[in-house]
């Protein structure tokens, strides 16, 4: 019986594991800086999730936040160290971060720190939603500006996020996070 039960269990784990690399297998290969994610419970046990976790920070430069738990799931920031760190300490996303409240200083943790406590915020009904989070998933800045109400540009596209002006170069970055997730999920059938 406990064999039964041990396979059943690593299936599951197999099946987890599979499941968010194939969600965030762009922001793995270095192309999309975060994913934010929602993780589900087994039967209220995060025990296959623990071990998911510890086989994504496996990956060097990939780390993650619990942003919040509730009863039957996590809500998780992925991201990959350096691609974020590139994509914030840009002088224009840090301006307008810093419009917003974030520290004048920047500092790949800190703004880290400062976003998931927007988030728990948000969580505990204490603030809007921290829409800004688009910088750090990736979005260009023209997009989030204009998601937000920053800016006079009209939404010309709807994909994974709002595209606001020109959308030649969002599309592209689209592009860019749909190529890296099929380059990577076409490796990860091949390993799992």
């Amino acid at each position: 019986m406990d064999g039964d039960l041990n396979k059943k269990l690593e299936t599951n784990f197999k099946e987890c594991l599979k499941c968010i690399l194939k969600n965030i297998g762009a922001t793995v290969v270095g192309v999309k800086p975060a994913e934010l994610r929602t993780i589900k419970s087994y039967n209220g046990n995060y025990n296959i999730w623990d071990k998911c976790k510890t086989r994504i920070l496996s990956y060097k430069e990939i780390d993650l936040i619990e942003v919040n738990k509730e009863k039957d799931r996590k809500k998780i920031l992925f991201y990959h160290k350096s691609v974020l760190d590139e994509q914030l300490s840009n002088l224009e996303a840090i301006n307008f971060l810093v419009e917003l409240g974030y520290p004048k200083e920047y500092d790949l943790k800190t703004y880290l720190d400062f976003l998931v406590a927007r988030l728990k915020e948000y969580n505990f009904g204490k603030r809007d939603f921290p829409h800004e989070i688009g910088i750090f998933l990736g979005y260009p800045l023209k997009d989030v500006l204009g998601f937000m109400g920053y800016s006079d540009l009209e939404c010309t596209c709807k994909q994974e996020w709002k595209i606001y002006g020109d959308k030649d170069s969002s599309l592209l970055q689209k592009k860019r996070f749909d190529l890296a997730r099929d380059y990577f999920n076409r490796k990860l059938e091949q390993i799992i």
